[in-house]
């Protein structure tokens, strides 16, 4: 890319006041950030804490954080998250009740609505997100959780002031699936700006293996990028062949799992997930930024 077209990027990226998702891919950018709001907080941490309304007891009491967020600024991932049974049954039929939409199109419809990737007037559906996550009391239960925050916070180096909860259906879709890439970028290799720093962590709410919508990502990819891709204008999006070239196959990592499992990581790496093919797929993220 030459220096002209990557400018104008930028300007316009700056004429639409997207300061965040303009400079924080930037790994240096980041790490300033951390260091500018660790020395903020200083003055008043409970200022910052109290309104996060952490749990005294964790879901997730033999973890770490410490060693999970050295883990995550190694390889971009950490693992050793399990979500309890009864909590990951609830957030599944809250999901299956309630009503979801697709970004970008009108309507709302529920789960059991959609057969063979397709609403009953026929329009075919990739994905549903579910309304008003935060209104499940075991949503509330994890996002609330004080190891994840500990986590969160020590690999931020300070107290998220924004935590957004997620919950999302993806589909098993009639299309082929170069048209299903075409439809729903996030089956694509891309990185995520989501703030100027931030972090992830995911629960498998249904069981994920390639066949059923399995999350894959290139290791320790969210400090190293190709120069260029930092100023594509759609997170970087690029071709597995792109991306493999680059990195290597061996830094390619399938994340699979039970229905239950977890882990956190900087979606600031590249990564995707696979078309589901078994069965729909539903995952649980919550997002620290």
């Amino acid at each position: 890319m030459n220096l002209s077209v990557a400018w104008n990027r930028l300007s316009a990226r700056l004429a639409k006041r997207d300061m965040h998702r303009m400079i924080g891919r930037f790994s240096t950018v980041r790490k300033a950030y951390s260091v500018w709001q660790r020395n903020v907080q200083k003055t008043n941490e409970a200022f910052y804490r109290d309104p996060l309304k952490l749990r005294d007891t964790s879901l997730f009491g033999s973890v770490s954080p410490e060693e999970l967020a050295h883990e995550l600024r190694r390889r971009s991932v950490a693992f050793g998250l399990t979500l309890p049974s009864d909590l990951r049954q609830e957030i599944h039929q809250f999901a299956s009740e309630n009503l979801l939409y697709e970004p970008e199109f009108e309507g709302e419809f529920r789960v059991d609505e959609v057969t063979r990737g397709c609403l009953p007037n026929g329009r075919i559906v990739m994905r549903g997100l579910v309304k008003h996550p935060q209104h499940c009391g075991a949503v509330e239960r994890v996002a609330q959780d004080p190891t994840l925050m500990a986590i969160a916070r020590q690999y931020l180096g300070y107290w998220p002031t924004k935590v957004t909860r997620h919950l999302t259906w993806t589909f098993v879709s009639p299309l082929p699936k170069a048209e299903q890439r075409d439809r729903f970028l996030p089956l694509n290799y891309h990185y995520d700006v989501a703030g100027y720093n931030f972090m992830s962590a995911y629960f498998y709410i249904t069981d994920m293996d390639r066949l059923s919508g399995a999350h894959v990502m290139i290791e320790n990819s969210h400090n190293h990028k190709p120069f260029y891709t930092l100023f594509a204008p759609c997170s970087g999006l690029q071709s597995d062949d792109q991306v493999l070239n680059y990195y290597g196959q061996e830094r390619e990592l399938l994340i699979e799992g039970k229905a239950g499992f977890g882990f956190v990581q900087d979606p600031s790496c590249y990564h995707k997930f696979l078309s589901p093919i078994k069965h729909h797929r539903l995952i649980f993220q919550i997002r620290y930024a």
